[in-house]
């Protein structure tokens, strides 16, 4: 009776981690819309504007991926870091158009750049608008490896576990870019 218990409270823990990061995918993909529509605003233009965001992206994915990957091979509770991951994401995202507005007070004083050096004007404005966008992507990155080292019980589940929480974030992200 006790192991039915058991098993029926992983079965839900893993079924609420689905339909978490089915809804972490769509928030992605909505947070990088609204990024670049944010950006443009700064920039000016919407090449250079995307050019930031999945360059702020795909680093943070890599980075979060790769140094919390290492993180979850020796963590006690993955679930519980996955949800700290993702509270940090949506704390972030909701701060992120105050930090957008103190980072438009440096953006502010180097606008005289733009006649002289618009090279150096827009470097320093990718720098800066990265710098605030790869913190949150970082986290978004480290959701995978977390959630799959809690999810996969053994290495024959290995591809098929892994393959079907990317699945479930990649359709979430499809879910987030028509909205």
């Amino acid at each position: 009776m006790t192991g039915n218990i058991e098993r029926w409270r992983e079965q839900g823990l893993l079924l609420v981690a689905l339909i978490c990061f089915f809804f972490s995918g769509a928030a992605g993909l909505i947070y990088e819309v609204v990024w670049t529509r944010m950006l443009t605003q700064i920039f000016g233009n919407t090449t250079y504007a995307i050019a930031t965001v999945l360059s702020a992206f795909m680093a943070g994915l890599a980075l979060g991926s790769y140094s919390f990957g290492r993180i979850a091979d020796r963590g006690k509770n993955d679930f519980l870091l996955y949800g700290i991951l993702e509270a940090g994401v949506g704390v972030y995202g909701f701060l992120v158009p105050w930090l957008f507005a103190l980072g438009q007070r440096l953006y502010i004083p180097l606008y005289g750049l733009n006649e002289s050096t618009p090279f150096l004007f827009n470097l320093l404005l990718f720098v800066l608008s990265f710098f605030l966008l790869v913190l949150p992507t970082l986290l978004m990155g480290a959701t995978l490896p977390v959630l799959s080292r809690f999810f996969v019980r053994s290495f024959a589940q290995l591809g098929r576990r892994v393959g079907d929480l990317y699945a479930t974030n990649t359709m979430g992200a499809v879910l987030g870019a028509t909205i």
